[in-house]
């Protein structure tokens, strides 16, 4: 996840994956009743490090002292951008320096916050981040007005007359193509000053999911009470044992349905504030205005729905394939989805094995790059283990003046190594990115961020199924791939999908309501699965536990990404290191292009749909050798 503050460049960084695959307990879970430790149990190593942010509270108090003076004093600069050369050059470097200053202070207290959100003087924390960053926002509201109120030709002469101006062209290039949807600079000002309220949905839904919806515990297949949360949703949905894949998915996804009224409040909330936004602005649509922000063309979002639908049949095979080797006589419900085709063959890792197993597979990407991953593992980039009140799920953070930073919530087997993989990717396209350009293109559109992280993913899963010991492990790997393939692109394309009903549904000022919605997300999840999917009314309530659709128009982009790394991972496998420098290129490349222009660069034209017709090409043929696997194996 990448979140901006309306048409201004600057943001604070924070990629975050769905956990797609089924996990299995750490050591510390083999109690005999399974609990969730606190933060004081888990050893230093395994935490992240951001003492080297700023190395306590007080520290960032001075800073965030500063930072508002700092604000207050770039009102100093007002009507001076049309003052020659020197004059602009002078403001963009202390907006780049105040701005990047803002993101590292942000990025402390979100990490602070999401370390137990139970906290609340962490969480107050974060609310004082955003208000200074909201603050910036509405104090810098004359600055685009102002400069789109000259010429382009002005500045065009500017940047021929001093070099260092000219590095701002690709920034100056992408805020005049904007240029008629920046308002005045009152009216700027007032969307800065709404940028507080417009947060309010997801930090309320952050803290309804991570903090006030409590699960009950159930039995595991064998009779011990586990304590259930929502990162281990997936540990629950791997047991081969249909009873307690069952429970605990009527126990997680029945949490989120006793707040299924507020739910659909605050996805209306935001929802709303997108509509607000693509009004005031004047684009036609809310995806429109959100495509718009990374030059992204409405084609490669229209390609991506419509290539995925036309091959909905590939998922409708796979989930009676499901049906089939899992002898599921009443047909697949949504929690068989998620559970291994075949039992007893997942390998568990420790951490240190997980990272053992990534180091090697990446090795196709150059020593380089192995040897500054292994500098940020030893630097404490990762907190690595769930502990109670920590934010669910995974995501790379960190911005210019910070070493990136993983949370992660590690069990022990494949599926948590992949994640590992999937955050060092946007870890590494972070620090490439930051190490190679300046501030302003510091940071990439998030229509590329899924590459870096996909293409790692995709790298390991090829390792590990080379290495395969025998069928059987084979057919575990390619199950294990086919589901991380359904998870996603056609799962996040249906999300896509989702979420684009519901915007088109306010834009016409229906209701967003819990039934609404349900009705919504049941109707797409009956057309994605197909025949032999069976769907349980308590699904209706799924959409609620998915944070991604506080992104705007977010989850499309694991779907383009998985398509663009799975070509360009390929490549690098077959051509060596014409491909990989193409690629490490491309990770370089920060935002000094438009995303589109960046992925041509590492071979991949993603305004075309053979990208996406290769990925579920890959999918069909990983579908076909799961069969003849199976047959080898007499489970068909």
């Amino acid at each position: 996840m990448s979140q901006s503050h309306t048409l201004l460049h600057w943001k604070w960084t924070t990629m975050m994956v769905l956990v797609l695959g089924p996990v299995a307990g750490p050591a510390w879970a083999e109690e005999k009743e399974k609990k969730v430790p606190e933060r004081s149990e888990i050893e230093k190593k395994y935490t992240w490090a951001t003492e080297n942010i700023f190395p306590d509270v007080k520290a960032w108090e001075a800073e965030y002292a500063a930072l508002e003076k700092g604000t207050k004093d770039m009102a100093a600069h007002k009507g001076m951008l049309k003052n020659g050369a020197d004059q602009l050059l002078k403001v963009l470097k202390a907006k780049d320096d105040i701005e990047a200053r803002v993101d590292r202070v942000n990025v402390y207290a979100s990490l602070t916050a999401d370390q137990d959100t139970r906290e609340g003087a962490a969480q107050a924390l974060k609310s004082r981040a955003q208000t200074l960053a909201v603050n910036y926002s509405q104090a810098m509201s004359w600055f685009q007005p102002e400069l789109t109120a000259m010429s382009f030709d002005q500045i065009d002469s500017w940047m021929r007359e001093n070099k260092d101006l000219a590095q701002y062209r690709q920034y100056f290039d992408n805020l005049f193509r904007q240029k008629k949807h920046i308002l005045s600079p009152r009216e700027e000002e007032l969307l800065a000053m709404a940028g507080e309220v417009n947060a309010t949905p997801y930090n309320a839904y952050n803290l309804l999911a991570n903090a006030d919806i409590k699960f009950p515990s159930i039995k595991d297949a064998e009779g011990k009470t586990t304590e259930l949360s929502d990162s281990a949703f997936y540990v629950m949905m791997s047991s081969p044992d249909r009873r307690v894949r069952k429970d605990a998915y009527d126990a997680i996804v029945g949490g989120y349905a006793g707040h299924r009224n507020t739910a659909a409040a605050l996805l209306n909330g935001v929802v709303q504030a997108h509509i607000f936004n693509m009004k005031a602005r004047g684009y036609p649509s809310c995806l429109t205005a959100s495509l718009d922000a990374g030059n992204i063309p409405v084609e490669a979002y229209n390609n991506l729905v419509k290539t995925v639908d036309d091959n909905l049949p590939l998922l409708h095979r796979y989930t009676e394939l499901r049906k089939r080797v899992l002898k599921l006589a009443d047909g697949t419900h949504d929690y068989d989805l998620y559970c291994p085709l075949i039992i007893g063959q997942s390998p568990e890792y420790t951490y240190e094995k997980g990272v053992e197993a990534m180091n090697t597979a990446l090795k196709p990407l150059g020593a380089d790059y192995l040897a500054n991953m292994q500098k940020g593992l030893d630097s404490r980039w990762v907190d690595v283990f769930p502990t109670r009140g920590k934010r669910s799920g995974a995501y790379s953070s960190g911005t210019f003046l910070t070493q990136p930073y993983m949370l992660l919530n590690f069990h022990g087997q494949y599926s948590d190594v992949s994640t590992l993989a999937h955050e060092m990717g946007h870890s590494m396209h972070s620090y490439f990115s930051r190490k190679t350009q300046p501030y302003v293109y510091s940071d990439y559109d998030i229509f590329c961020a899924e590459v870096a992280s996909t293409c790692n993913e995709i790298l390991l899963q090829n390792y590990v199924l080379a290495h395969a010991k025998d069928t059987k492990e084979k057919l575990y790997l390619i199950s294990e791939f086919l589901e991380r393939m359904r998870g996603t692109i056609f799962r996040q394309t249906m999300f896509s999908e989702f979420e684009q009903r519901v915007h088109e549904m306010a834009e016409k000022g229906q209701p967003l309501t819990a039934d609404t919605l349900g009705a919504a997300y049941g109707e797409i999840m009956k057309k994605y699965y197909g025949p032999s999917y069976v769907h349980d009314p308590i699904v209706d309530n799924y959409w609620a536990r998915i944070p991604h659709f506080y992104y705007n128009f977010y989850v499309y982009k694991y779907a383009t990404s998985y398509c663009a790394a799975s070509n360009i991972a390929a490549r690098i496998e077959k051509e060596g290191d014409k491909a990989r420098d193409a690629y490490i290129g491309f990770l370089k490349g920060g935002s000094s292009k438009y995303p589109i222009d960046l992925l041509k660069g590492a071979g991949v034209d993603m305004t075309s749909p053979e990208p996406i017709r290769d990925g579920l090409k890959l999918f069909g043929d990983l579908l076909d050798q799961a069969e003849a696997a199976m047959k080898e194996l007499g489970m068909l």
